[in-house]
């Protein structure tokens, strides 16, 4: 008996999640100076200004609570008055609460200050506004080979770069590649269509804050490659150990030079998965089978300021501590 294929409606839960509380963010009219950085460098386009030149969320929105409007504000004038969050439904997945870093101590204890490596990772945000002055070759090949000499898996050293400095290239890619997502945004909006997704594509494209992102790249709100002047693909050998995982290693090697350097970089697997599904473009990149792009990094000058901690998820740590056979939670 052949076996009955599930339905929309069986898939509803996952295809169409409820629950979902997105993150607001208020604006203290007082301390505002209505610059409007904070419009600028969101992602998602959630805000907008008010009769009164104050920024303010938009009725329709998805905030991530990535929180880089508050990040740029000079004033300090945005207050976090909720977090993205699911309550109930497929995506519910137990949302921790969102913390600042703990106060760093040294070995002993005692209140110290974090080190030069500790605050650059605290502090780096993702860039999507970048100057127009090219990056310097010699600048890009340390980036390199900062991914280069990655650690791997059985060192397997699954990767391989391509990196397009050409802006008409790069613009050609942009369009090409949005193209790709306008269409695809289509399939996942239509309750008819979007069944044919089902096992194609991760479980985790179906979260509303990846459709979200799909549909601003679709409508144009987010650029693919943020008119950065140098693009890096990732390639992976799909035969080599755990390729994926070592790519992730390389590309955050990459992404912390980047910035030791004075350089933003952005990750933008927008252009990676496009390029994977558009075979003579891949080809064309240098990634034949059996190679893939596994993601695509932006990297250009900072237009602004664009860094500072933030909170994130505090998810408990589980200890078994000398002298103590049961696990301890660390809240």
């Amino acid at each position: 008996m052949e076996e009955q294929k599930p339905t929309f409606e069986d898939l509803k839960p996952m295809l169409r999640p409820i629950g979902i509380e997105k993150g607001v963010m208020k604006v203290d009219p007082e301390q505002c100076t209505s610059c409007g950085l904070c419009i600028e460098n969101c992602p998602f386009k959630c805000l907008e200004m008010d009769e009164e030149e104050h920024p303010r969320m938009k009725q329709e929105y998805t905030c991530l609570s990535c929180f880089n409007c508050r990040v740029v504000c000079p004033t300090q004038a945005i207050a976090i008055e909720r977090t993205f969050n699911v309550r109930g439904g497929f995506f519910d997945t137990q949302f921790p609460p969102m913390k600042m870093p703990r106060e760093p101590k040294d070995a002993e204890g005692k209140a110290t200050e974090w080190n030069p490596v500790e605050r650059m990772i605290l502090e780096r945000r993702s860039v999507r506004h970048f100057k127009e002055t090219p990056i310097p070759e010699p600048l890009l090949h340390r980036v390199l080979e900062a991914g280069r000499f990655a650690p791997s898996g059985g060192n397997h050293q699954p990767w391989k770069f391509t990196v397009v400095t050409n802006p008409d290239f790069i613009a050609e890619l942009e369009t090409t590649f949005q193209g790709f997502w306008a269409g695809l945004y289509q399939v996942f909006s239509n309750d008819e269509t979007v069944i044919n997704m089902v096992g194609v594509v991760p479980t985790g494209v179906f979260d509303p804050r990846t459709q979200g992102g799909i549909r601003c790249v679709a409508l144009k709100e987010l650029p693919i490659f943020f008119k950065a002047p140098a693009v890096i693909f990732l390639g992976a050998n799909t035969k080599m150990n755990d390729a994926e995982v070592s790519i992730g290693i390389c590309g955050q090697n990459m992404t912390l030079v980047a910035q030791s350097l004075g350089l933003g970089l952005c990750w933008s697997n927008f252009g990676g998965v496009a390029a994977n599904a558009l075979p003579e473009i891949k080809g064309r990149l240098g990634f034949d089978d059996p190679w893939k792009i596994q993601s695509t990094v932006c990297l250009g000058y900072p237009a602004f300021k664009q860094s500072g901690m933030v909170p994130r998820h505090m998810r408990p740590v589980t200890w078994f501590r000398p002298g103590s056979p049961e696990p301890q939670r660390e809240e």
